[in-house]
């Protein structure tokens, strides 16, 4: 997979949790771009976010991701993964909405819970130091 296409990849993931508690509040959409500039070197506009929001409004993201996912390496996944849940706590509170499109995220992306909760405890760890 292409490095452009992966971070598109995880743009939309982080975009999907962004928008699971119903708006995009500016510290997720700022978290988006330096996540985004992270992965790509590029500077991404809110508006290209906005755009994007609209455009994962009108699919479903774990559709996308199941049909990718035998194509992706666990590292990629664990990327993915990553950069939602690094979304998910930019707003210092976890919605249920968010935390069950995580779930179903790494679910579509044929990851177990128990790799899921491993991950998300080791970057809970990294981003606390």
């Amino acid at each position: 997979m292409s490095e452009v296409t992966k971070c598109d990849v995880i743009l939309k993931a982080m975009v999907a949790m962004a928008s699971a508690d119903g708006h995009l509040d500016t510290r997720e959409v700022g978290l988006i771009q330096e996540i985004y500039e992270d992965c790509t070197e590029k500077t991404l506009t809110a508006d290209a976010i906005a755009r994007a929001a609209k455009e994962v409004a009108g699919e479903d993201i774990r559709d996308g991701l199941a049909a990718l996912a035998p194509s992706l390496d666990q590292t990629t996944k664990d990327e993915i993964l990553c950069a939602a849940y690094r979304v998910l706590l930019a707003d210092s509170r976890v919605a249920g909405e968010e935390r069950k499109e995580l779930h179903d995220m790494a679910k579509a992306l044929g990851v177990s819970e128990i790799h899921l909760s491993a991950l998300l405890e080791e970057l809970s760890a990294t981003l606390h130091q």
